[in-house]
């Protein structure tokens, strides 16, 4: 084979490994940026703004992923909590409306940026994130409001989660509300005939014990009755 013949083959294979790499690297990238959306971080004017333009709107929702204890002592108005660091925070970011536009903050930004990290990965499209936190709303001149609240909407029903374990109750088992929800809700439970064996308060993210010794063998029902009267329902077995 010629000298000439030898470079054009080549150039001809080098040609077409630069080719492939080209396309490969394009395809990659369009990728990344298919799959890079984030969530933008915002000042406390620019939040105030957000919320003011959407204070009608039921797509709106403001969260609150500091513990409850401080969600409590202070917050923005409106807000909801669910703490970022709680086991089923996962679990419950899992049931939001994905199409909703969230807004979260924290104490100074660090938790929130993490849970909009994590709610971005869920594919929920639209989140917002407080630049300084709470203490930069302060700062602005925001106000806040104190206390433990009532208010309640369809979706915070949706996404408390009832669990009995273990199930069927035959000694001790642990009766646990896992989501997010203003206040106390009041647990219900009912015998197969109807009539109320327990009713406590309890905060959604606490767990109770249920005794089997203390039940009679059969099912039984669990009723969670909300603020506003809504009420979210299932059954357990009692065996010995």
């Amino acid at each position: 084979m010629s000298t000439q013949k030898v470079l054009s083959l080549w150039t001809d294979r080098n040609y077409m490994r630069f080719y492939f790499v080209a396309i490969l690297t394009f395809l990659l990238g369009t990728a990344a940026v298919a799959q890079g959306s984030t969530y933008k971080t915002i000042t406390a004017v620019q939040a105030d703004t957000l919320i003011r333009n959407h204070q009608s709107s039921s797509d709106f929702v403001i969260l609150d992923v500091r513990t409850s204890a401080e969600f409590i002592n202070e917050r923005i108005d409106k807000a909801r909590n669910l703490d970022v660091n709680v086991a089923y925070f996962n679990d419950s970011i899992d049931k939001l409306d994905k199409n909703k536009i969230y807004f979260l903050y924290c104490g100074s930004n660090s938790r929130s940026s993490g849970a909009c990290t994590k709610m971005i990965a869920r594919n929920i499209k639209t989140v917002y994130n407080l630049q300084g936190g709470i203490s930069a709303w302060k700062s602005a001149g925001f106000p806040t409001i104190r206390g433990s609240g009532t208010g309640v909407d369809n979706n915070s029903v949706s996404v408390l989660i009832v669990k009995i374990y273990p199930n069927p109750v035959v000694d001790l088992s642990t009766l646990e509300i896992d989501g997010f929800l203003e206040g106390e809700v009041k647990i219900e439970i009912l015998n197969a005939l109807g009539s109320l064996v327990l009713s406590q308060k309890m905060v959604p993210g606490r767990a109770i014990t249920l005794n089997g010794r203390e039940l009679s063998p059969g099912l039984y029902f669990y009723r969670l009755v909300l603020p506003q009267n809504q009420v979210k329902s299932g059954r357990f077995q009692v065996a010995r």
